[in-house]
């Protein structure tokens, strides 16, 4: 005789449905760890199921060990708005931020799912990331699909910060010569300039020689196009490529909360001897 409070358990021990843990308890024997097995092999071919369909939805998460040395973000697909604001999703989220941060041959990596997926589970070695996730699905009732992933290691400090309900997050990799309220502030600060303003390179000498030369070559067409004199072309290129270095450059663009200055001129003045070394933005759906 299979009890209720047999049913419960189960269903606490899985999220399982009542009925599908019932039914598993009665094809088990009234064994919980039998039944716990028939209801992962059916998660999991019910996973299978749903594989194929499309995730245009899902957060963007991070995880910061506590001494700030190891970062993760990561973008976690679901199909529906809906589940992208479920609770059991965004700890799903996390998890596997944790799990990435917690395997050392992830070190300094950034991939895609399909690099980590058979990975042991860090709480878990029994399972690997994909079987987590596969249980994630079975259990959440949509297809998830774990999309890209960025882990920083340092010897300086790491940030993270995501805006609003995880369309947009971004990890900061940074040196300063102790954590105290203002260095967190202007890091958070940045942060925020980073996810508003879309910056790319952390300063002009960052960017890659590739990238300048093709900015300056398609000024110097639109300059031609333009009837500017061949003689005064480099001198409108130089101009107009500052306004590329404002838009893209972390360092020279206008500070969101004051833009009479830089936010440069604002790391300077704000937190003397802090240096911005790497930062990754994240957008869900993005590039």
């Amino acid at each position: 005789m299979i009890s209720a409070e047999m049913v419960k358990t189960l269903r606490e021990m899985t999220g399982a449905g009542m009925l599908e843990c019932k039914k598993a308890l009665e094809e088990a024997g009234g064994d919980l760890e039998k039944a716990k097995e028939i209801l992962r092999i059916r998660g999991l071919a019910k996973a299978e199921k749903k594989a194929g369909r499309e995730t245009k939805e899902g957060i963007v998460q991070t995880y910061i060990s506590e001494d700030r040395k190891v970062g993760v973000i990561i973008e976690l697909n679901c199909e529906t708005d809906f589940v992208a604001r479920n609770e059991h999703f965004s700890e799903l989220a996390l998890n596997i931020a944790k799990h990435i941060a917690q395997i050392p041959e992830n070190a300094n990596k950034e991939g895609t799912g399909e690099d980590v997926l058979k990975q042991p589970y860090f709480q878990d070695p029994s399972q690997t990331l994909e079987d987590v996730i596969k249980s994630a699905i079975a259990k959440i009732g949509e297809n998830i699909q774990l999309r890209r992933f960025t882990r920083f290691d340092t010897d300086g400090f790491l940030h993270a910060y995501v805006h609003g309900i995880g369309r947009v997050g971004v990890l900061i990799d940074y040196q300063a010569e102790a954590i105290n309220p203002q260095v967190l502030r202007v890091i958070q600060d940045i942060a925020m300039q980073i996810a508003a303003m879309k910056a790319e390179f952390v300063d002009v000498s960052s960017i890659p020689a590739e990238v300048i030369q093709r900015e300056k070559r398609i000024l110097s067409e639109q300059a031609r196009q333009e009837g500017k004199p061949e003689n005064i072309i480099d001198k409108v290129v130089e101009g107009r490529i500052k306004k590329f270095y404002q838009e893209k450059v972390l360092l020279e663009q206008p500070f969101i909360k004051d833009d009479k200055k830089t936010v440069g001129q604002y790391l300077r003045e704000s937190a003397p001897g802090v240096v911005i070394k790497r930062f990754v933005r994240y957008e869900l759906g993005g590039a």
